[in-house]
């Protein structure tokens, strides 16, 4: 990590930090930076995410990079959006236009919490929202397509306790969407986020 100067980055960039790929996301201010995993860890249900996304921060991330993590909070306000609700303002499901009306969906933002948990997490369909388009992180819908044509979740549920949202693959390339909770793919998974200080 210290061969790396995060604060130069341009989002979307591609770098390996520990032996691991990574995509940075964007510059948040204060030192602090958001990067997710570039490669999704299949066969995982959303019903997983969180212990998986643990035990990932616990026992696969390289401590020197464990050692730069900021804390977020420790339980997401994540409120909940089903499919039909959302109106879209391009068309394959680019960008959510009418996120606002559900005030928790939108206010569910990814930052420091000086009183959360170090630890790694899952994107927001608003953050993932935010951070897509010119400049940003995601500039095109086929570059939020994990790689190896892998989908992955978001945190946000769509109806609680059955479906989720998710970032999907091939044909349906970058679009967001959405599946069952219990969902178990061999092409799809979870892809872990973290804010890191330098």
């Amino acid at each position: 990590p210290d061969q790396i100067n995060f604060s130069i980055m341009a989002p979307g960039t591609i770098f390996t930090m520990a032996n691991e790929q990574y995509r940075y996301l964007e510059n948040m201010g204060n030192r602090n930076h958001m990067i997710i995993r570039n490669h999704v860890t299949p066969a995982l249900s959303f019903n997983a995410q969180n212990a998986y996304l643990d035990s990932w921060y616990t026992g696969e991330l390289a401590s020197e990079v464990r050692a730069m993590v900021q804390p977020v909070r420790e339980n997401f306000v994540t409120g909940n959006v089903e499919n039909a609700s959302i109106t879209w303002s391009e068309a394959w499901r680019w960008l959510p236009d009418n996120i606002d009306d559900f005030p928790e969906v939108a206010a569910d933002v990814t930052q420091v919490d000086a009183s959360g948990t170090r630890r790694a997490f899952a994107l927001s369909l608003a953050d993932v929202a935010r951070l897509s388009g010119p400049g940003r992180a995601f500039p095109s819908r086929t570059s939020r397509e994990a790689p190896n044509f892998m989908w992955w979740w978001t945190r946000t549920p769509a109806v609680l306790g059955e479906s989720a949202w998710d970032v999907n693959r091939v044909e349906m390339s970058g679009m967001l969407s959405n599946r069952a909770a219990n969902n178990v793919s061999a092409v799809g998974g979870v892809r872990p986020a973290l804010i890191i200080r330098q």
